[in-house]
């Protein structure tokens, strides 16, 4: 078994505070709304007063956390150089401090992109303030005191319409959280308002490493964190976790939706980008098969496997980025491994390597897969090549799970 799995589900959005308050809601021992205030006040002395109450959101309830400090009326402007100084500034175990650094830095990527300037630009409003700042690291810290081995999340709902914010009115989702989301499924459905926040997509896209179902779970602690607003449209305001188990061997059979498209008249070049878009839009795989058309004319089908919930997202790419006038969609089963993401120490540095389990076998290199992302940056600073890398990555891997 695989233990120590956190499955989240933001059936109606999330916040970071939503999210904090379901992990107290587990009430695990390891947890406690002490350990938070300790670290509360490690990070901020004296500028934050946590409280938690139970909360109904229609007919559900939930732990309601409320972080109180004086910038909450009035968020200040701190930059990711600020917030990196706050958090650098505490003694934590580095994987903590790393975490909610990558959270912050995903923000700011966002915030930078859809602003047009650097991430080190970007001047934080509601997201800079003490109590996101507890949130985020109180995540983190939440993860490692609780021994979280993996990371699992269904796709969030994001809210519809508009919302008013530090810059002004914003659609739903905001811009910040569609930049973070990019290339990620989500589901912008749950009546009018942000159910989704920035802090929220960014906490979901930095410890899950992908959304969908868990087909085989087993639960031992449930919790459930309010959010502040009480719509009265649309699902109850309400986060889900749950902490349990997982077969740590196990294949699922799981249902997707194969699109195809032919094409006669595009070139190479379209058809990769083609591919490309498909493959952001959520597709779980794409691929080219050369076929023989009408008047004899040579081309292509462009093909996608794709969870139910991302065939509007595939069917706008495919429209998009070819010429097809339709797409054509099948039911289908596949088998699936049991997959992960764990990170490396390999010569001084860290290499993501996605990890896959079968039934009944043990981990052999074939099962391993270190991030090309992480093996090019490191071949480019060393002149070394990738093959070398990634050889000296699989043996490193394959001995820290054989600890």
């Amino acid at each position: 078994m695989n233990p120590n799995v956190l499955y989240i589900e933001p059936f109606a959005g999330m916040a970071g505070d939503m999210f904090l308050a379901a992990l107290l809601d587990l009430e695990d021992p390891r947890f406690t709304l002490e350990d938070l205030r300790a670290l509360a006040t490690r990070l901020v002395p004296g500028e934050a007063r946590l409280t938690v109450e139970t909360a109904w959101r229609g007919n559900l309830s939930g732990k309601l956390l409320t972080v109180e400090t004086p910038e909450s009326e009035h968020a200040p402007h701190r930059g990711y150089k600020d917030i990196e100084k706050i958090v650098r500034g505490v003694d934590l175990p580095e994987r903590v401090i790393e975490r909610a650094l990558a959270v912050f830095r995903r923000i700011a990527n966002a915030e930078g992109h859809v602003h047009g300037c650097s991430p080190d630009e970007v001047h934080f409003h509601e997201v800079g303030a003490v109590d996101t700042i507890v949130d985020v690291v109180g995540a983190a810290y939440a993860l490692e005191r609780l021994e979280v081995t993996r990371v699992e999340s269904s796709v969030p709902l994001t809210g519809t319409g508009t919302v008013r914010c530090a810059h002004g009115e914003m659609p739903v989702p905001t811009p910040a959280v569609a930049e973070i989301l990019r290339g990620r499924a989500m589901l912008v459905a749950g009546g009018n308002g942000e159910r989704l926040t920035p802090t929220g997509a960014a906490i979901l896209a930095e410890i899950a490493p992908e959304f969908g179902t868990l087909h085989e779970f087993t639960p031992t602690r449930i919790g459930y964190g309010a959010g502040h607003r009480d719509p009265k449209t649309g699902p109850p305001n309400i986060l889900r976790v749950q902490l349990g188990s997982i077969p740590a061997a196990a294949m699922t059979r799981a249902v997707v939706w194969l699109a195809e498209v032919n094409l006669d008249d595009m070139t190479g070049e379209e058809l990769a980008f083609a591919a490309e878009q498909v493959f952001a839009a959520g597709a779980l795989d794409v691929w080219t098969v050369p076929i023989g058309m009408k008047k004899g004319r040579p081309g292509v089908v462009l093909s996608a496997l794709a969870r139910s919930e991302q065939r509007p997202a595939i069917d706008s790419a495919l429209f998009s980025s070819t010429s097809t006038l339709g797409v054509r969609w099948r039911e289908m089963e596949r088998t699936e491994c049991a997959r992960r993401v764990i990170e490396v120490a390999v010569e001084g540095r860290t290499v993501r390597v996605k990890v896959r389990t079968r039934p009944n076998a043990s981990i052999i290199e074939r099962d391993l897969s270190p991030e090309h992302d992480d093996l090019a940056a490191w071949a480019r600073e060393s002149s070394r090549s990738l093959r070398e890398l990634e050889r000296a990555t699989v043996v490193a891997a394959l001995a820290q799970l054989r600890l």
